[in-house]
């Protein structure tokens, strides 16, 4: 018999494209970006005041640290000019009905949706990581929806930010920065320059390309970890009814 930890590493495998891809399908989504531009913002401003906007008002410290994989200054700079629009706090809770609209309109006739959203809900709920996860401990103190789709959703945005923390927190015990980072990950130099990073831009060597890959190990074993709420019957429906989802999209 597998232990609960095998069980949850099996977990972490298979769900992960899907949460990667499902969480974020909102962020940009034609319906956001319009509603972003009704309160004044335009779809950058949104994004970075909508997704962020969980942590409040906060120092640029903390700003640069709960968007670890952007430059600094840049991100910190797109910070104070969508603050200027309007507070953080406010940007969070229409970016969260965006969220939820979303999985409404291209979720709700996903079969099992109710019992996805309850397993998920399971694992955010169980699982938070203080200041070491200021974006998913911000999601997952959001106020949720009465609604399936719309809480599956949620919870899927919340797991995706619930990796990503982990992984900017694996990053650091590598002692991997934030550019090497994007280069180890992405070699499309404009997703690399939308973080607000500019050229020259260092090399990827195989040492920088091994540090990555054991960085992506750790990441695992930590979601493994907070995945691991789930017994195995659990397990294996919230892993087939994440990937139904994905297809289901497709």
């Amino acid at each position: 018999m597998s232990s609960r930890m095998d069980v949850a590493r099996a977990t972490t495998q298979a769900v992960k494209p899907a949460i990667q891809q499902i969480g974020s399908k909102f962020f940009f989504d034609p319906a956001t970006t319009a509603r972003g531009a009704e309160l004044g913002y335009d779809g950058l401003q949104f994004y970075i005041a909508g997704r962020g906007g969980v942590i409040g008002d906060a120092s640029d410290e903390v700003v640069a640290d709960a968007f670890h994989y952007f430059e600094p200054a840049a991100i910190t700079g797109m910070w104070a000019a969508a603050a200027k629009i309007g507070p953080p706090a406010e940007a969070a809770a229409a970016y969260a009905e965006c969220c939820h609209a979303w999985g409404r309109a291209k979720l709700a006739d996903l079969p099992g949706v109710a019992r996805l959203a309850d397993l998920a809900g399971r694992i955010t709920d169980a699982n938070d990581l203080g200041t070491a996860g200021r974006l998913s401990s911000g999601w997952r103190a959001m106020p949720g929806a009465e609604d399936a789709p719309a809480r599956a959703m949620h919870h899927f945005q919340t797991l995706r930010e619930l990796r990503s923390d982990l992984h900017a927190l694996a990053l650091r015990i590598h002692r991997i920065g934030a550019l090497d980072a994007q280069i180890g990950e992405r070699k499309n130099e404009g997703m690399i320059k939308f973080f607000g990073w500019t050229e020259p831009f260092p090399e990827l060597d195989d040492v920088l390309a091994e540090r990555r890959a054991d960085a992506e190990v750790l990441t695992d074993e930590m979601v493994a970890g907070a995945y691991s709420v789930l017994d195995e019957a659990e397990s294996a429906e919230f892993a087939a009814l994440t990937q139904a989802a994905l297809a289901h999209l497709a």
